[in-house]
């Protein structure tokens, strides 16, 4: 049986004194999906749970369907959320994406075995990682900014996507991007770059083996 789990910050919920903090406790969840240009930090915790804070804080809605966190507005607050700011707290997380001008941001290193990132619709991620496999997927005027290290870093881009890449340490690196976008990627054994239709590729790290095809303009650039 599916599980779903609605949560919609009302009145009646807690509020810490003074400073107008809703708590809620949302379940399990693997992957969270943000909209409506809401501030999300990530935190490690024991507990999965949710604190929202400003001025639309009442007006959050949580809803978690199947493991899937949806963190955005109530239907008639619709894209007013750029100063609402929410803690996620979470055990386990596989997938991140940000929507519609969200922001998403972690205060700590994310350490595990491998993270699916995605974005699109002008939203941005901002993390610190220690992964063996990334995958990261950008659309629509998406940004991706990562640091730290990974071993195999998948990537697809289009449509003016941006990834800034060159402080996370990669092996390898395969990078797919199409009608415009702005990438740069740091590898040191191998890379592999397809770019399609426009898009400049900016690589670090001096790679061993190098692949790449371009199609119908675009820039790679190897960078020391």
């Amino acid at each position: 049986m599916k599980k779903y789990i609605v949560l919609v910050t009302f009145l009646c919920g807690f509020f810490a004194m003074g400073q107008g903090l809703l708590e809620r406790n949302v379940g399990d969840f693997h992957e969270i999906k943000v909209y409506d240009l809401i501030a999300v930090n990530l935190i490690k915790s024991n507990d999965n749970k949710v604190m929202i804070k400003g001025p639309h804080a009442n007006d959050i809605q949580l809803i978690n369907k199947d493991g899937v966190l949806k963190v955005r507005m109530m239907l008639e607050k619709k894209f007013q959320g750029e100063n609402t700011f929410v803690e996620v707290y979470y055990k386990d997380l596989d997938v991140i994406d940000g929507n519609e001008g969200a922001r998403i941001t972690a205060n700590e290193l994310i350490a595990q075995t491998s993270l699916n990132l995605r974005v699109q619709e002008g939203a941005e991620i901002r993390l610190g990682l220690e992964v063996d496999y990334l995958s990261s997927k950008a659309v629509t005027g998406g940004i991706i900014e990562v640091s730290g290290m990974v071993d195999v870093h998948d990537v697809n881009m289009n449509t003016g996507a941006i990834l800034r890449a060159k402080e996370l340490r990669s092996s390898i690196t395969n990078i797919r991007l199409t009608a415009g976008g702005e990438a740069a990627i740091f590898a040191t054994k191998r890379v592999d770059i397809n770019v399609r239709a426009g898009g400049d590729v900016d690589v670090y790290g001096n790679p061993k083996e190098v692949t790449k095809k371009q199609f119908a303009g675009g820039r790679i650039r190897f960078r020391s």
